[in-house]
């Protein structure tokens, strides 16, 4: 399959339209904090399908792929962003594979390993219109890190215009996790995607 086909949904740990770096990871149980919630990447008991949405779509030439990594365990989002027919961005959208407990959660906490790219986390709830979500621009440093988010960071958008009268983001409520370029700068990009971690706290 080619990796650039947009809206290829792939399900995690099988074959179809993902890369692979190292043998399939085993499974494990969902990893829950007091007052929080760890969800991998890379764990189909967390995440069940993803997929890739690239300018393709509208016509333009950008590419993106996953491969599967271990120790620690993620999965490298790369590929190259390109301008051409007023294209511009390339994602990995995350379905949950199970919602969230009822939890008051109140920071975000993003850990991935990065080439020092202006990204997007985005999130959707099943309270917003298609194509909608909530999205919040984070400035990578070159090696991994931690990226901390507060609700009210986060501004609705469709089709990178501004949306308003959403309703207030409620973290329990998230069905999907992405992530986007569309820092509007040519060239190859790397993101290796490792947890979210939302916390009942009000900093992780």
């Amino acid at each position: 399959m080619r990796d650039y086909l947009a809206y290829a949904i792939i399900t995690l740990f099988g074959a179809s339209a993902m890369t692979t770096g190292a043998a399939p990871l085993k499974q494990s149980a969902a990893t829950a904090l007091l007052g929080g919630e760890v969800l991998q990447f890379h764990n189909s008991a967390h995440f069940s399908t993803v997929q890739l949405i690239h300018d393709t779509v509208m016509g333009g030439r950008s590419d993106g792929s996953l491969a599967m990594l271990s120790e620690p365990a993620g999965l490298r989002f790369s590929g190259n962003l390109s301008l051409a027919n007023n294209g511009g961005f390339a994602s990995a959208e995350f379905r949950l594979a199970k919602p969230l407990p009822a939890e008051s959660f109140n920071s975000v906490k993003l850990t991935v390993a990065a080439d020092g790219r202006l990204y997007q986390l985005r999130l959707k709830t099943p309270y917003i219109p298609q194509g909608v979500a909530y999205v919040a621009n984070f400035k990578t440093v070159e090696g991994q890190k931690d990226y901390y988010f507060q609700p009210t960071a986060f501004n609705g958008q469709f089709r990178g215009r501004t949306v308003t009268n959403l309703p207030e983001l409620r973290l329990a409520d998230i069905s999907h996790v992405s992530v986007m370029l569309a820092d509007k700068r040519s060239g190859a990009y790397s993101i290796v995607l490792y947890s979210i971690e939302l916390s009942a706290l009000q900093s992780i």
